[in-house]
C-alpha cells in the first residue's frame, strides 16, 4: 500500500530542485490551470464582417458575371495534412504526514507553493513529475534515456493543458513508483513541447505530468487514440492504455480503491513544504475522521472528472449567493473541479469580489488580472462548504507575496474563472487543496464501462481552527516579508501593470473575466468586439456603395442591350478557339509526403 510523501513543489520531491537561478515569484502567480477546447467565437465584429463577406461576393459574383466570359474551371483537390495516423491532431481539451503502516514511502515536493512533484522511475531511470488530479495521462519530456518496451505504430497524441502542451507517440516501459512495479505502463513519450514548457516547468526538473483521474476517453489522449487505431478490437486500448493509478488498482486486487491527496504549504512562500499521497489506505491518525465524513459523489462520474457541487460559501459569515451555469447542477449550488494540477483557485467574478472587497485599500487590477491588497491587511473569514460541511481557508493562501522591480506588494490567490466552460464553475486548485485531506475513491464500473459505484471525494479539515490559523497568518507573513523589497504604491504597481480599463471601478471587475481568460484568441475577438460599432457602420456603408454599384451595372447592361438591338443586325459568326493542351495531373509534393 502506498503513503507518498509530498514537498511542497507542485508535488514534493525526493531532493531539493537544482535552480539555476531564483525565478520571480511574479512567474508562479498562475502557472497551470484548465483550457477548454478551443470554440467558436459568435462576436458581433466576426458576424458583421462575415456577412457582408458573404454578399461582397455575391455582388462581385454578379457583376463579373455580367461583364466577363465563362471560362472553363480546373479545381486543384489537395489532400488534408494529417498526422501518420491518418486520424489528426487531437487536443484535450488541469503539513507533513505520517508514514503508512507498511513503511512504503515515495517523496513528493513543494516548490513555490505551486508544484507538486512525485519522483518515479521509468525505464531504468527517475525523473521527476508533476501530480495532476485534473488529467489522466503520464506525459513525458524526458532527459534520460528510458528503456522502452514498445511504440505504438502510427500512434500520434497531442494532450494540452492551461499553460502548455506535450506531443508524440505512445510508449510502453517498466514503471516503478511508490513500492509499486507496473511492467508495461504507457505514456506519451514527448517529442516536443511548448515554450512554456520550456522556459518555465523544464528549468525546475520537471519532465511530465502524471494523471491520476479515472481512467476515461474523455480525459485520456492516449486512450483515445489507441480506441482509433483498435477501433475492431475492444478493450484493448483500455488494455494497453491504463493510467498509472488504474494500473496499480488493477494489478493489487486487495488495494482500497481510492487514494488520500494532502498539499503541504511552505514555511516562506519560497522554500519546500511537505505532502503526501496514500494509495489505497488512510495516513494515519485520518482513518476515523474519514470513516465520519459522508462521500459526494462526483457531479459527473462519466466525464472522468473530480467535479462536486459547491453548497454554499461565507465571507465573515456572510453567505454569498451561488448560482451554476451547468446542465442539471442544483439549485443554489456551483459545481467546483478539484484540481492539484492548479496552482490556484478560479472562481466567478461576483464571488471574487465578495471576498475582496470588503479589505481596507483592496483595488482590482486590470492589468493584472486579480486584486491588489494590502501584505498585512487583516484576511476576511472565508469558508466553502461541499457535503454540508464548512472548509475555513487559511489566510496564507488568501494572498500571494509578489515582487516586480523594487517593490512588493501582494495578490489575491483566486481570480476569475475567464473561459466559458460546460463542465464547472470553479477551479479549486492548491490554494484550497492546501485546507483539506482529499479523498478520491474511483467508483466501480463494468466490463462496458457502466458506473456500478459513482466515482466519489470525501474532504476533511487541515485547520487548526480559526484563531490559530490567524495568529499563524500573521506572524509569519510579517517573517517573510522581511526578506522582500518595501511594499509598493498603487501608483508604482499601475505603472509597471497598466490598467486595462478604469482602474478600481467595479466596472473594471465585470471586464476582468475576459482579460484572465487563458485563450488569447478569446482576448482578440473580445478587443474586436470594443469596435464592433465602428467596423459595423463601415461595413454597412460598403455595402450601400456596392448594391449601388450593382444597381447602375445592371441598369448599363440592359440600356446597351437595347441599343444593340435596335441599331444594327450582325450575323453571328463562330470564332475558332484554339484550347489548351491539358496539363499533366496536379501534384502537392508537400503534402504527398504526409499522405503515402
Amino acid at each position: 500500500m502506498l503513503y507518498t510523501s509530498i514537498t511542497n513543489s507542485r508535488l514534493a520531491v525526493l531532493r531539493p530542485l537544482e535552480r539555476p537561478h531564483r525565478p520571480s515569484q511574479s512567474m508562479f502567480q498562475d502557472m497551470r490551470v484548465y483550457k477548454p477546447a478551443l470554440r467558436m467565437h459568435k462576436s458581433p465584429v466576426f458576424v458583421a464582417m462575415f456577412a457582408a463577406s458573404v454578399t461582397l461576393g455575391i455582388v462581385a459574383g454578379a457583376v463579373t458575371g455580367a461583364v466577363a466570359s465563362r471560362i472553363p474551371d480546373r479545381t486543384r483537390v489537395l489532400a488534408p495534412r494529417s498526422s501518420s495516423s491518418g486520424t489528426g491532431l487531437k487536443t484535450w481539451s488541469i503539513a507533513s504526514a505520517s508514514s503508512a503502516s507498511d513503511g512504503s514511502i515515495d517523496s513528493l515536493s513543494n516548490t513555490f507553493d505551486n508544484w507538486y512533484l512525485a519522483n518515479i522511475t521509468i525505464g531504468g531511470s527517475e525523473v521527476t513529475v508533476q501530480l495532476d488530479t485534473g488529467s489522466t495521462d503520464l506525459v513525458l519530456f524526458s532527459d534520460q534515456p528510458i528503456d522502452i518496451i514498445n511504440v505504438i505504430p502510427n500512434s500520434y497524441v497531442n494532450d494540452t493543458y492551461g499553460t502548455g502542451w506535450f506531443d508524440g507517440p505512445i510508449a510502453t516501459a517498466k514503471l516503478e513508483f511508490g513500492g509499486y512495479t507496473v511492467e508495461s505502463q504507457a505514456f506519451l513519450n514527448g517529442t516536443s513541447v511548448n515554450e512554456w514548457n520550456i522556459e518555465v516547468m523544464l528549468p525546475l526538473g520537471i519532465r511530465g505530468i502524471m494523471g491520476i483521474a479515472v481512467d476515461s476517453e474523455s480525459t485520456s489522449g492516449i486512450i483515445y487514440e489507441l480506441d482509433n487505431l483498435y477501433e475492431s478490437q475492444p478493450g484493448k486500448a483500455e488494455e494497453i492504455g491504463r493510467n498509472v493509478i488504474a494500473n496499480v488498482f488493477e494489478q493489487n486486487a486487495g488495494l482500497g480503491n481510492f487514494t488520500v491527496v494532502s498539499l503541504g504549504r511552505t514555511d516562506d512562500g519560497e522554500g519546500t513544504g511537505e505532502g503526501s499521497l496514500a494509495i489505497g489506505e488512510y495516513p494515519e491518525g485520518l482513518e476515523n475522521q474519514f470513516a465520519q465524513t459522508s462521500a459526494v459523489d462526483a457531479f459527473t462520474p462519466g466525464a472522468a472528472r473530480w467535479t462536486v457541487p459547491v453548497d454554499a460559501m461565507a465571507v465573515n459569515s456572510k453567505t454569498l449567493a451561488l448560482e451554476s451555469a451547468i446542465q442539471g447542477a442544483p439549485s443554489g449550488k456551483a459545481i467546483a473541479l478539484i484540481d492539484t494540477g492548479t496552482s490556484k483557485a478560479m472562481v466567478s467574478q461576483a464571488v471574487l469580489s465578495a471576498m475582496y472587497s470588503g479589505i481596507p485599500d483592496a483595488w482590482y487590477s486590470t492589468g493584472l488580472g486579480v486584486w491588489v491588497v494590502p501584505c498585512t491587511a487583516d484576511a476576511p473569514n472565508i469558508t466553502v462548504t461541499i457535503g454540508g460541511r464548512a472548509y475555513y481557508i487559511h489566510p496564507l493562501d488568501l494572498t500571494d507575496i509578489r515582487t516586480a522591480q523594487d517593490f512588493t506588494f501582494c495578490t489575491s490567490s483566486f481570480s476569475i474563472l475567464g473561459f466559458d466552460q460546460s463542465a464547472f464553475d470553479f477551479i479549486l486548485g492548491d490554494t484550497f487543496m492546501r485546507n483539506v485531506y482529499t479523498y478520491f475513491y474511483y467508483g466501480d464500473f463494468d466490463e462496458t464501462g457502466t458506473i456500478v459505484d459513482s466515482p466519489s471525494i470525501k474532504l476533511v479539515t487541515s485547520s487548526h481552527g480559526v484563531d490559530a490559523d490567524y495568529a499563524d497568518y500573521s506572524i509569519r507573513r510579517r517573517q517573510n516579508l522581511a526578506s522582500f523589497p518595501p511594499e509598493g504604491t498603487k501608483a508604482q504597481i499601475q505603472q509597471a501593470f497598466p490598467q486595462t480599463g478604469p482602474g478600481s471601478s467595479e466596472a473594471s471587475v465585470s471586464d476582468a473575466a475576459a482579460s484572465q481568460s487563458v485563450d488569447p484568441y478569446q482576448a482578440f475577438v473580445d478587443k474586436l468586439d470594443g469596435f464592433a460599432p465602428v467596423v459595423i457602420g463601415l461595413l454597412g456603408a460598403i455595402l450601400v456603395v456596392l448594391l449601388g454599384l450593382l444597381g447602375v451595372g445592371v441598369a448599363i447592361c440592359i440600356r446597351r442591350g437595347r441599343v444593340v438591338g435596335a441599331g444594327r443586325s450582325v450575323n453571328y459568326t463562330p470564332v475558332p478557339i484554339r484550347f489548351k493542351e491539358p496539363e499533366g495531373e496536379y501534384k502537392d509534393d508537400v503534402n504527398v509526403r504526409y499522405n503515402q
